[in-house]
């Protein structure tokens, strides 16, 4: 695996074209939107490239049967020690043979998640709680498809004190995992190109939803709300605005999200969108 340098990343995106699933973090970092890195076979004319951004999404990408390549891969995927990978991923694959050889390499480190055999949050946390530090988890990752539906969606009215806004410099900043500061390279850059909306309580957003990358008309959709105000349909506000804004823009609003977040999926589907694939997604060991 050799780190490519940013001026030849033109050479990987090709790779991306045939793709059939929503590949838009990748492109953030192919076009040098975020400060990702990419690793390759070869700088000259990759066949296999892993691209990771900054948010800690990444992609595997190219010819299954690189066996230099993939001698190298196994390192990186149970890289305990952080010498290679420094944090905790979560990876798409393409094509799928990557499947076969990802079973292959890791062994007995890899565990499939089911719906069968942990079917509820106390079962799923104890997979976490033993596996996850130290094992590569399967799971599944939807596409969604957006349909405008035919009876506008009406939310119901904020509470006293709550508003809907969006977001401008004064109250960009929010806590969370799923923010504008992991999507983009700086507030300012987020400010000049990306867009959100949110509920606002005194001048502070309580939930908001984002432009995590946009690209040939299409606005991948960022949600975050505060713990605190979880449950009160607030996300739902954010995201509705944030479609209208791409529908009065000629944008197209993309949706994805882990097959077992359910409370992502249960707001997708309110919202208009309609699932269009399902694809594997590893959780890598950090």
């Amino acid at each position: 695996m050799l780190k490519i340098k940013e001026k030849d990343y033109d050479k990987v995106a090709l790779l991306l074209d045939e793709i059939p699933f929503n590949t838009l973090f990748a492109r953030a970092v192919t076009d040098g939107i975020v400060k990702g890195e990419i690793y390759v076979d070869s700088i000259q004319s990759p066949r296999t490239a892993y691209i990771v951004h900054p948010y800690g999404m990444s992609l595997l990408c190219g010819d299954p049967t690189n066996y230099s390549f993939n001698e190298k891969l196994l390192y990186y995927l149970l890289d305990t020690n952080a010498e290679y990978r420094k944090r905790q991923e979560w990876l798409q694959v393409y094509p799928l043979q990557w499947e076969e050889v990802l079973a292959v390499l890791v062994k007995d480190k890899l565990v499939t998640y089911s719906d069968h055999l942990y079917a509820g949050n106390c079962e799923r946390d104890y997979l976490l709680k033993e596996t996850a530090h130290s094992h590569i988890i399967r799971w599944n990752r939807l596409n969604f498809k957006f349909v405008q539906p035919e009876q506008p969606l009406k939310p119901a009215p904020l509470p006293d004190g709550f508003e809907l806004k969006r977001i401008d410099a004064s109250m960009l900043k929010m806590a969370g995992s799923v923010v504008p500061q992991f999507f983009w390279n700086s507030y300012d850059d987020f400010l000049a190109n990306g867009v959100a909306f949110g509920v606002v309580r005194d001048g502070r957003p309580v939930s908001i939803a984002f432009s995590a990358y946009i690209k040939d008309r299409n606005l991948e959709i960022g949600i975050e709300t505060d713990l605190h105000y979880r449950g009160k349909g607030f996300a739902l506000q954010s995201c509705h605005a944030l479609i209208n804004y791409c529908l009065d823009n000629d944008l197209t609003p993309v949706w994805s999200c882990r097959k077992e977040n359910t409370c992502s999926l249960r707001l997708a589907e309110k919202l208009g969108f309609h699932i269009s694939g399902m694809f594997p997604y590893y959780s890598l060991p950090g």
